[in-house]
C-alpha cells in the first residue's frame, strides 16, 4: 500500500511543470498619445526594438544581427565602436558614465551627446544645438520636444539614449544595450 502511494506520489508530481519565470520590467518610451516607440529589456542578451526594429543584443563585445545585417560593437581606449557589416558607423564615447555618454559618426561628430546635471539631461545634436531636454517626474522620465514619457529606469543618459530620434533604430538599441550590459559586467 506504502508502494502504491509513493508510486502515486511520484507520477503525480511529473505531471506538474513550474510557472515560467515572470517577464523581465522593461524600459519603455511613449510619445504623448501614449503610443510605444521604443522598448528595452535589460537582460542577458539585451533586447530592444524602435519601431519595426527588433534586435537581440549579445555581449561585451556587442553582437547583433537585422535581416542580413551583422551589428557588431567593440571597445576600445576611445570608446565602443559600432559597425555594419565591418564597417565603422558611429562610436560611443564615455562608456558607463553616470552622467554622460554622446553616440559620435566615425568624424567625431556628436549625433547625439546626453549630460546631466541633477535631476535633468539635455541631449545635443551634431550642430552643438540643444534639442531636447529630459526631467525626473516621480518614477518617470518626461523629454520636452518631442514628448516621450519614459518607464522603468531612472538612468537619464540610458533614456536620452534610446528616446533620441537623432539616431538610427539599430545604434539607439546597440547605444542602450551596451549601457546596460557595461553595468553588468
Amino acid at each position: 500500500m506504502l508502494r502504491s502511494l509513493l508510486l502515486l506520489a511520484v507520477l503525480g508530481c511529473q505531471g506538474k511543470k513550474a510557472a515560467p519565470p515572470p517577464d523581465p520590467v522593461g524600459i519603455q518610451v511613449r510619445d504623448a498619445s501614449g503610443v510605444l516607440v521604443a522598448e528595452l529589456k535589460p537582460i542577458r542578451p539585451c533586447r530592444g526594438s524602435v519601431g519595426p526594429v527588433d534586435l537581440i543584443v549579445g555581449g561585451p563585445p556587442l553582437v547583433a544581427t537585422y535581416g542580413g545585417t551583422q551589428w557588431a560593437g567593440s571597445a576600445a581606449e576611445n570608446g565602443t565602436v559600432l559597425t555594419r557589416d565591418g564597417e565603422a558607423v558611429a562610436r560611443i564615447f564615455p562608456v558607463g558614465d553616470p552622467k554622460s555618454a554622446g553616440v559620435l559618426d566615425m568624424h567625431g561628430v556628436a549625433l547625439a551627446r546626453i549630460t546631466v546635471t541633477g535631476q535633468t539631461a539635455s541631449v545635443i545634436n551634431a550642430a552643438t544645438v540643444p534639442v531636447r531636454k529630459l526631467s525626473l517626474a516621480g518614477t518617470e522620465i518626461k523629454t520636452d520636444e518631442p514628448a516621450f514619457t519614459i518607464t522603468g529606469t531612472q538612468d537619464l543618459v540610458l533614456a536620452g539614449l534610446l528616446s533620441a530620434p537623432e539616431l538610427s533604430p539599430e545604434v539607439r538599441i546597440l547605444a542602450a544595450c551596451e549601457r546596460v550590459l557595461a553595468k553588468d559586467k
